[in-house]
């Protein structure tokens, strides 16, 4: 059954949505807001924490390609993270012995202190954001949350932002 536009279901759906919307990017920005609060304790960035730890889990084979693909980023920013990591003592960046044109990424004995320290604190902090929700609630939110990945992925935003069919066919689907 169709609903008619300005029927108080299609209100309520709308208020809930954009309301549900604003509860997910605000929880997303405080959380990144305290993440990154933490960090800087380390003097480090989310993309250098999380580069550093690429390099550990990926051990020998921490080559900026591999580091790029975990991280799903691109290869160019991986570069520039390395080499200010490099200045800083915290990587060591060596050729590769069978692939000139690469390079094999080590934590530096300083990197890998630092590492750990901020990793035990990145834990503490995941435990302590998610202390108040009990095992049931947060199998819930990671379901949501990984349906609304599955989802966002078929969209297109730029059919989305274009007046048209596509906005029809939204329409329907949220009504029917």
């Amino acid at each position: 059954m169709r609903e008619l536009p300005g029927s108080s279901h299609s209100n309520q759906r709308e208020q809930l949505e954009t309301t549900s919307w604003f509860a997910v990017v605000r929880a997303y920005l405080e959380c990144s807001k305290r993440y990154t609060q933490m960090l800087e304790h380390f003097d480090l960035t989310i993309a250098q924490y999380d580069v550093l730890r690429a390099i550990e889990t990926l051990e020998g084979n921490a080559v900026p390609k591999a580091i790029a693909d975990r991280l799903v980023v691109s290869r160019a920013n991986i570069t520039g993270l390395l080499r200010r990591l490099e200045e800083r003592g915290l990587v060591k960046l060596r050729p590769h012995s069978q692939d000139a044109r690469s390079i094999v990424c080590t934590l530096t004995r300083r990197g890998r202190s630092l590492t750990d320290k901020a990793h035990a604190a990145a834990e503490r902090f995941v435990r302590a954001q998610l202390e108040p929700f009990d095992n049931q609630s947060l199998a819930d939110v990671e379901a949501l949350m990984r349906q609304m990945h599955r989802h966002l992925q078929t969209l297109d935003p730029k059919a989305l932002a274009a007046p048209g069919p596509g906005h029809n066919e939204l329409d329907r689907r949220a009504n029917v």
